[in-house]
């Protein structure tokens, strides 16, 4: 069975690319899946997937389309289902339009947000309760994900510093990353034992988010820590962890590190 994995997956990865040059550190069709924990049990899970989406108001995008679900026994309690995609336009790698369709506890809604970068302006269309709201922004606008693809694009504009405003349910807030360097961090789903090179970037101020980017040719987001608020001031540590990759289209087995082949079964 081990081979005729092998064998599929070499042959998968032979399909042509489309768009994206050689040096790329994903493909069309990339697949990521992430555990998520707190205080040490698993609450859900969060799926990412690459693709090519054609155009948007005349401008060539990809899509980045993807899923956070609660976990079964938890859904019982607080019920997390959100189906979102990001259009992110070809060369700068800017998003252009966010869709989310959530459920969160009880509320449920679609949002959808037109993001014009060169005018500073987010337009929040709330299809569900049928308004409309206009919100400025003083930098280029990034949710979570997009700015992660972001950086595996244009690595070198973190290279200190990155200063961006972060795309909130119904706002913008201004947000600051500082590139802190080489760290070594473990997921559990790769190895208990070994740990990998990456690179921490970690918010200043704020709630504190870090995100564990690999050091290698991929630069896969590996480990990403959201602290949530509490009531009374208490603070709760949302870990994703990478437990799940597939490469895209394009890309050479040769080019995996074989440290990521367990966690690509």
């Amino acid at each position: 069975m081990k081979w005729v994995f092998f064998c599929a997956l070499i042959f998968c990865l032979g399909a042509p690319l489309w768009a994206l040059s050689e040096n790329e550190p994903f493909r069309i069709g990339e697949q990521l899946r992430y555990s998520i924990y707190a205080l040490g049990i698993k609450v859900g899970y969060q799926t990412l997937e690459f693709s090519a989406a054609g155009e948007l108001n005349g401008s060539e995008v990809y899509i980045l389309k993807g899923l956070s679900k609660s976990a079964g026994f938890l859904s019982i309690f607080y019920r997390l289902n959100d189906n979102w995609s990001i259009f992110m336009e070809k060369d700068s790698f800017l998003p252009l339009r966010v869709e989310k369709d959530w459920q969160e506890g009880q509320d449920e809604g679609y949002y959808r947000y037109e993001i014009d970068q060169q005018s500073r302006k987010v337009i929040l269309y709330n299809v569900s309760g049928g308004t409309v709201k206009s919100i400025d922004s003083k930098n280029s606008v990034f949710d979570l994900f997009s700015l992660v693809y972001y950086y595996r694009r244009n690595t070198e504009a973190f290279d200190d510093v990155f200063t961006f405003d972060f795309l909130e349910a119904r706002s913008v807030q201004t947000v600051r990353f500082q590139n802190e360097g080489t760290v070594r961090v473990t997921v559990p789903r790769i190895s208990e034992r070994r740990s990998i090179r990456a690179r921490k970037l970690q918010q200043i101020g704020g709630v504190g988010i870090e995100i564990y980017m690999a050091e290698d040719n991929l630069k896969l987001p590996l480990k990403i820590v959201a602290p949530s608020k509490l009531p009374r001031g208490k603070v709760l540590d949302i870990i994703f962890y990478l437990d799940r990759y597939y490469p895209g289209e394009g890309t050479s087995i040769r080019d995996i590190p074989r440290v990521y082949i367990s966690i690509m079964r």
